[in-house]
């Protein structure tokens, strides 16, 4: 069994990230190598980008057509409106793309992995070894 899962880390002592890269549809990267991503398990959707990097990326041109979108609620409780639209994730250490909905709000500064993003990976959180892990298949 062990032969068949590959183990591929990302040095995280202070926060559990992995490195991946977005890009828009026509294959422009935000990015030109991976950059460590936070992940947060109070996020439930895909992928919370900044929105400064939503309009780098044009993915407005991909946007969901949901008017309105949808909304969410702080911590706060300030109410705020999602833009949403189709975007890829590469992870370069494991090769992998994925096609995934990603999401900002005007002026959001954050980048999160969510759940529904995680649900794809086995993840393991090596806080004594500090590091974050994704078990992929073996090719």
């Amino acid at each position: 069994m062990a032969d068949d899962v590959r183990l591929t880390c990302w040095p995280t002592p202070d926060r559990l990230a992995i490195g991946i890269q977005v890009g828009s549809l026509s294959g422009q990267l935000h990015n030109e190598s991976e950059e460590l991503v936070q992940l947060d398990t109070g996020y439930s959707e895909e992928i919370l980008i900044p929105h400064g990097l939503f309009e780098a990326l044009n993915l407005g041109h991909w946007r969901l057509p949901q008017v309105p979108g949808p909304t969410g609620t702080t911590v706060t409780g300030q109410v705020i409106q999602f833009l949403e639209a189709h975007a890829d994730v590469v992870i370069p250490r494991t090769g992998e793309r994925h096609r995934v909905i990603v999401q900002t709000f005007v002026g959001n500064t954050r980048f999160l992995i969510g759940r529904a993003f995680l649900r794809r990976f086995k993840v393991l959180l090596d806080g004594p070894g500090g590091q974050t892990c994704l078990l992929t298949p073996a090719t």
